[in-house]
């Protein structure tokens, strides 16, 4: 009887050791598998800031600041930019009262 208790543990054992290694190397594909797929994402969002990044305003864009890419930022942008530009006389004259 503790001969077949001793066989009986023996397989158990070895039936565990070969579970924990089946299950390793599965955990191990499933992290690689990870990995992949993040530096796949990152690939991806390096190429959209690049294709975004050939802008006028890309050098200015914070890519930490998540409205950087906003189209009221660019409308604001934009206004800066006319106003910051000069204006020959009719233009500041008569664009004055039409505004109001």
């Amino acid at each position: 009887m503790t001969q077949d208790l001793s066989a009986r543990l023996h397989r158990v054992e070895q039936q565990i050791r070969a579970f924990s290694k089946l299950h390793a190397s599965e955990l191990q594909l499933i992290l690689d598998e990870l990995t992949d797929i993040s530096k796949q994402m990152e690939e991806e969002k390096a190429a959209e800031s690049a294709v975004a990044g050939t802008g006028p305003d890309a050098a200015q864009a914070d890519p930490a600041d998540p409205a950087a890419s906003s189209p009221k930022r660019a409308k604001w942008l934009a206004e800066q930019e006319r106003k910051a530009a000069p204006k020959s006389r009719r233009e500041l004259l008569f664009r004055e009262r039409d505004e109001k």
